[in-house]
């Protein structure tokens, strides 16, 4: 996993003392990192003959709107670093500057003066502005267009000018890079109207929270991180604020002793009510990530004396809970009253060492803050953002909109995990975020890894069958918790299109892993 810096201008502060590195040497490392990233969006469009190394046809003009601060300050270094490039060769660049405003900073008007002796051309802003979105001809001959406006740190909304920039770029067919953080995307991970969507973000240094929030997914594209002077280990020399879960993190319950039996993997529990469907898709996930026995169980008012079909011949179905029981997963379609719901957690709180995951319906019973006030360690919670809202409301924590809750997550996953240390939280979205608070050190993981395959009903009850199978297999909440989701997440991506994936389908899929 890589760490996540929620502002790393203080690591850049921080490296330039410890390590004498200079302003004007980290944003000449910069500039060459965007020239690499050009140079290769330049080589991906290219003909085959000029992949083969013959010269491409045409001029490739790249076009690189520079704000007035020091992310336009890489801008310009970039533009003279590609001026003259490929002149007489396979690739003949042509840089072009789009001048948002006059520079401002000392290192801005540095680079803006060295890349006017190097004859780049610059136009205004205003000028580019004025013309036609359809028939704009700076946007409309690039063959990239980067984004040096402005870097980390942006607050409050772009202006007309700037998003009238954004938005011609983003019409236009061209390659988009954004440097640093895409233009429009905000410090706490919010989006501006008119933001730059970007093809590909360079990042440069560390890498930011904000480009891991559910909003930016749609305008950061893949994410490169450069070094800028000193190595990536060298520069994170500051705490983490979060950390970012990559594939490679993944360690699936595979067995590796022969001489064993089906107890020897857990027997995983799933309250099963209102919605049956719900509770055997968990079930099934459960059983298909390494649970050695799967059982749907119904217990308490309305459902005590109601016969619990043999849904599968693959789970079984009792009235109580087994006596083997090693994992219990519970809120899946089970139904929201507190006379459902309470029976279950009266269960759990009596058999403090069984470890369970709370999702769904769950989340609405008025008892939920006492249990986990009583039993938070080997509690995991996983609740979409509808639900958190209500579950924050539940526990006594506050009333956050739904908007709050997607937008504010990091600060309100928090404050949960710090209310009921030990617990550990996962809130879904586009990019899942994992809490928890150990007592002394608040830990939050952002899971990017999953695809819009998984907006469907059902994807979220195969979340909680594949953490309750990790955890009825002995592993603790967190590592099941982490784990799950890397699974779920990267099962979604062997769905070859976007719009298909059924539950079930995803189930299978984690055997493919």
């Amino acid at each position: 996993m890589q760490s996540l810096f929620s502002d790393t201008r203080i690591l850049d502060k921080a490296a330039r003392e410890r390590y004498g590195l200079t302003e004007e040497l980290m944003m000449e490392n910069a500039a060459a990192a965007l020239e690499r990233a050009v140079i290769q969006s330049l080589l991906q469009r290219a003909e085959p003959s000029a992949q083969a190394g013959k010269p491409m046809a045409g001029e490739q003009r790249v076009v690189v709107l520079c704000g007035s601060g020091n992310n336009g300050a890489d801008g310009y270094a970039l533009s003279r670093r590609l001026a003259g490039f490929g002149a007489s060769g396979t690739m003949p660049i042509v840089p072009v500057i789009v001048a948002v405003s006059e520079p401002k900073s000392d290192l801005c008007k540095l680079q803006a003066e060295r890349a006017k002796k190097c004859g780049v051309e610059c136009i205004p802003a205003d000028a580019v502005c004025t013309e036609s979105e359809k028939n704009n001809a700076v946007f409309e001959s690039a063959a990239v267009i980067v984004d040096c406006i402005f870097g980390s740190g942006f607050h409050g909304d772009l202006d007309e000018k700037t998003a009238r920039l954004c938005v011609l770029a983003n019409d236009s067919s061209a390659m988009r890079i954004a440097c640093d953080v895409p233009t429009g995307l905000r410090e706490d991970g919010t989006i501006s109207s008119g933001a730059f969507c970007a093809d590909c973000t360079v990042t440069m240094g560390a890498l930011k929270c904000s480009l891991y929030s559910d909003a930016a997914k749609d305008v950061v594209g893949p994410i490169i991180c450069e070094n800028l002077g000193v190595s990536r280990a060298l520069f994170e020399a500051e705490p983490a604020a979060a950390f970012l879960l990559e594939e490679s993190d993944l360690v699936l319950p595979h067995r590796e002793k022969n001489v064993v039996n089906k107890g020897s993997f857990g027997h995983a529990a799933v309250a099963s009510g209102e919605k049956i469907g719900a509770s055997c898709i968990a079930g099934e996930a459960a059983l298909h990530f390494g649970a050695g026995l799967v059982s749907l169980v119904r217990l308490g008012t309305p459902f005590e004396k109601a016969e619990l079909p043999q849904v599968t011949p693959e789970l079984m179905t009792a009235s109580d809970f087994p006596a083997n029981t090693t994992a219990v997963a519970l809120g899946m379609g089970l139904g929201r009253a507190d006379e459902v719901v309470q029976p279950y957690l009266d269960w759990l709180s009596a058999h403090k060492n069984i470890p369970c995951v709370i999702d769904a319906d769950a989340c609405f019973c008025s008892g939920l803050a006492a249990f986990l006030h009583a039993r938070a360690e080997r509690t995991v919670l996983t609740p979409h953002p509808k639900e958190f809202q209500f579950l924050l409301q539940n526990v006594g924590l506050g009333d956050y909109t739904i908007d709050d809750c997607v937008n504010r997550r990091p600060a309100l996953v928090e404050k949960f995990c710090r209310a009921f240390p030990q617990a550990v939280l996962l809130v879904k979205g586009a990019n899942p975020m994992i809490g928890t608070f150990d007592g002394e050190r608040f830990y939050l993981f952002v899971n990017p890894l999953g695809t819009n395959a998984l907006a469907k009903a059902g994807s979220g009850d195969v979340l909680a069958g594949l953490i309750s199978a990790l955890l009825a297999q002995g592993r603790t909440a967190l590592d099941a918790t982490i784990h799950g989701s890397i699974a779920h997440a990267l099962a979604s991506r062997k769905c070859k299109s976007d719009y298909s994936l059924t539950p079930l389908a995803l189930i299978a899929a984690t055997a493919e892993l």
